[in-house]
């Protein structure tokens, strides 16, 4: 799958071309807009060296990414990533969950369970177990009488 690039020059010239890897090195014409250059190309992923041909001489142009080539020419270098296919996310809308109350959750706190902090030392005025009614057998106790 091929990326259409836009290479750029914004520097001087009235002939302004591209020759590179990409055209065998054989100079192509780049398009005046406005006060710069354009070429446009669709390229495979990889990665390609070029350079700006401008009245007739080589550049490369500094405010673009370089690279030295292994005769020690030093060029344009423009990278093409793999575009990784884009998969679209669902999310769902989800709704806060209200919490309703039942027996299992409820708890029932009298003012004997309360505790108090004093200081460093902890007082606990819990009551025990035996102190309190015993709900469930209050409960079997009524329904025998019925």
């Amino acid at each position: 799958m091929s990326t259409s690039i836009v290479l750029n020059w914004s520097g001087e010239g009235s002939d302004v071309k591209v020759a590179g890897e990409f055209t065998s090195w054989s100079p192509q014409d780049a398009i005046k807009t406005g006060d710069a250059w354009q070429f446009k190309i669709d390229l495979q992923p990889g990665r390609y060296q070029y350079k700006w041909v401008v009245d007739g001489n080589w550049l490369a142009d500094e405010s673009q990414p370089v690279d030295i080539d292994e005769s020690g020419n030093k060029n344009n270098v423009v990278s093409v990533e793999v575009e990784a296919e884009k998969i679209p996310e669902v999310q769902k809308e989800t709704e806060p969950i209200e919490e309703k109350p039942t027996e299992s959750n409820l708890v029932e706190s009298t003012e004997a369970d309360q505790t108090e902090v004093s200081g460093d030392r902890y007082e606990s005025q819990l009551s025990s177990a035996s102190d309190r009614p015993n709900k469930q057998s209050s409960i079997i106790d009524y329904c025998a009488i019925l």
